[in-house]
Parts: structure tokens; sequence; C-alpha cells
């Protein structure tokens, strides 16, 4: 880091630039003697502030302003006019393009010199505070890779769930298979050629079934990111079908209604992922809090769509951060809805929840129209 910060002088006259060197000594100075230097000079130093004549040939001082505004990696540097060209007309123009102060010449050295610390002084506060929003936005960069990694493993845990729990029923039949094949063999039961071809069809048939489950999962968890007109009715029978073995296995009741006449526009495969995560929280809710006879319902409209259960709703003292992340109802990460809220903004759609008498209604309404 520079111990001390730069100030580039700039005026055609060489006799002013040697006056403001002796003044302003104790600062690091660059000096240039025209407009097309000063541009140079600007492209090659690291420049805290500069004073700039009006008067010069070729390129005078407001085009260099001009020029130096219009470019997004020097428009940061602050700019002192100083000129005799003191009508009222010249100090407004010089604001005008940008400058942060205008001093006419003759001068008062004093003066100079406090006007220059001033503005050193908050280009100083100015690059600390660039400094420090640039170290915050590193900081949520890994933070948002740390909370994605976390979600690519929960959705993995969920994956194995489901798999699981549409597996239960073909593993318990493929044993009971096995189980029968083995007592007779080991009883020395007669057992006929069509009956053991019978029983390996059938074994054939569920490892078939648990073949295109794995199919089916890889498909549905599969990264996309085609925006396109899909059905939102399509869509969450697809997510149903995913989580039907599991869903029955908690016996929660889905009621669906649709009144859906046209397409949305946007990522299929995305809106699946967060209806999934607003179901999966949900059923982890209902287990959290015992519910009976838990129930789901899910109705359906043009580019619109609510998801309401009965476990009782969202704490009040934490509904209005639902979306934000860590912050659970669960004890779960506090994740999927944020990443969902996430997913849906992208595909310019809002996510909102209200509790009504039974429990949590959540509702997804897509804010453009079909392309």
């Amino acid at each position: 880091m520079k111990s001390k910060q730069t100030v580039l002088i700039v005026d055609d006259v060489k006799e002013n630039v040697d006056l403001l060197v002796e003044i302003l000594q104790d600062h690091d100075l660059v000096t240039a003697l025209d407009g097309k230097t000063a541009l140079e000079v600007v492209e090659n130093e690291d420049i805290d502030l500069i004073l700039l004549d009006i008067m010069m040939p070729i390129l005078d001082g407001f085009e260099v302003c001009k020029t130096l505004k219009q470019n997004s990696k020097t428009s940061h540097i602050p700019i002192i006019f100083l000129s005799a060209k003191n009508e009222p007309l010249d100090v407004q123009e010089g604001f005008k393009l940008g400058a942060v102060d205008y001093i006419t010449k003759p001068f008062n050295p004093n003066e100079l010199l406090s006007r220059v610390s001033t503005h050193l002084q908050l280009r100083s506060y100015e690059k600390d505070l660039e400094k420090r929003v640039e170290e915050e936005l590193e900081k949520n960069k890994i933070k948002e890779q740390m909370i994605h990694q976390q979600v690519k493993q929960a959705a993995l845990g969920e994956l194995l769930m489901h798999i699981a729990h549409q597996w239960k029923q073909p593993l318990a039949s493929l044993g009971s298979i096995n189980l029968l094949c083995r007592t007779k063999i080991e009883q020395d039961i007669e057992i006929t050629p069509e009956e053991l071809l019978s029983k390996i069809e059938k074994s054939e048939d569920l490892i078939s079934f648990m073949s295109d489950t794995v199919d089916t999962f890889k498909d549905f968890y599969k990264p996309s990111f085609k925006n396109e007109n899909f059905s939102i009715t399509d869509s969450v029978y697809k997510v149903l079908n995913i989580s039907e073995a599991t869903l029955n296995y908690d016996n929660i009741k889905i009621t669906l209604s649709s009144y859906e006449a046209d397409e949305t526009f946007g990522n299929e495969n995305e809106f699946t992922q967060t209806i999934f995560s607003i179901i999966n929280n949900a059923r982890n809710i209902f287990k959290l809090r015992q519910i009976i006879e838990p129930e789901l319902k899910i109705k359906i409209e043009n580019q619109k769509i609510s998801i309401s259960d009965n476990a009782g709703g969202v704490d009040e003292d934490i509904i209005d951060d639902i979306f934000l992340p860590f912050v659970s109802t669960t004890n779960s990460s506090g994740l999927g809805l944020y990443i969902a809220k996430e997913i849906l903004e992208k595909n310019s759609a809002a996510i909102s929840v209200y509790n009504d008498d039974d429990g949590a209604v959540f509702t997804i309404e897509f804010l453009t129209w079909l392309n």
C-alpha cells in the first residue's frame, strides 16, 4: 500500500506547475503539461486527486475532465479545477462535468492546501469503503458457495431417502420370492419349472421397476438451464410421482385441484425443485409436530400455485424471516426455502407465505406473461 497519496498536477504553464509542486511537496506528485499527457498518466498511475487547469491548447481541462468521467476506470478520481476562468458559468460547467471543487487563480496557498487535504481524506475514506465492500462481497461469495454445497448434500440425502422408500416394497417382494424358493429346495419340496420360471419373471419385473426408478430420479435431479413454456400442473405431478412412496410412507394425503388454462414460461426443472422443497418442508413439520392426519392441498391457476398444510402454521416470530438462510421451522438447515426463493426470483416469480386456520399456505406466482 502507498505511504502517500498521489496528486496529478496538470497545467500547460511550467511556472504554475513548479509553484504547485513546491506547495504540495509533502504529497506524492505527478505532473503533466498538457491534457493528452495527463490522460496517459492516469492510465498508468494510481492517482488519488487531480489538480486540473482549464485553459490549455488542443485538449482543454473541460475535455480532459469529460473524458475521465466517461471512463469507468477513471471516473472515480476526484478533480479540482484550478483556473483563471472565474465566471459563474465556468464554475457551473466545471461542477456539471463532475469536478469536486473549483479554485480560481490567483489562489491562497493555505486555502489550496486545505482543500487538497480535505478531498484526499475523502478519497481515502472512499477507497477504504471500496475495499471493505470488496471484502464483504468476497465473504458473501464464499458463503453462497457453502450454502449451495450444503443444499446439494441435503438434496442427495433426500434422493437416497426417496429411493429407499420406492424400493422398500420391491425389495420385500424379492426377499419373499427368494425365501420361498430356498425353503422348497432345503425341504426337498418339489418346485415345477413353470413355477420357477414364474418366480424368475416376477423377480425380473421387480428389478426392472427398481432400475426404472433410478432413471426417473436421475432425470428429475438432472440440472437444466433451459427456459421454455411448461405446465405447472404437469410439473407438480412429476414431483408427486417422485415423492409418492415417501408421502404414502408418512400417510400424507394429497389433494390437488387445477384450473390452469395457459402454460408458464420459465425453467421447469428449477421450478420442480422449489415445489419439492415446499413439500419436503411440510413433511418434516408434520413429523415434528406429530400431526395425526397430515394433508397437503395444492391449488393451481394460471401462473400461480398455492400449497397449504394442516400443520398449525409457521411460528409468528419467524414467519417474516422464513426465506432467509438458516431460518427453519423443522430444526433442519433452513436452506431449502431460501434456495427456493432464490431460484424463483431468477425465474421472475415470487414466493410468499401466510397462516390460515389450519396451517401454512405457500404461494408462488410468476410475474411474467406467457412468452
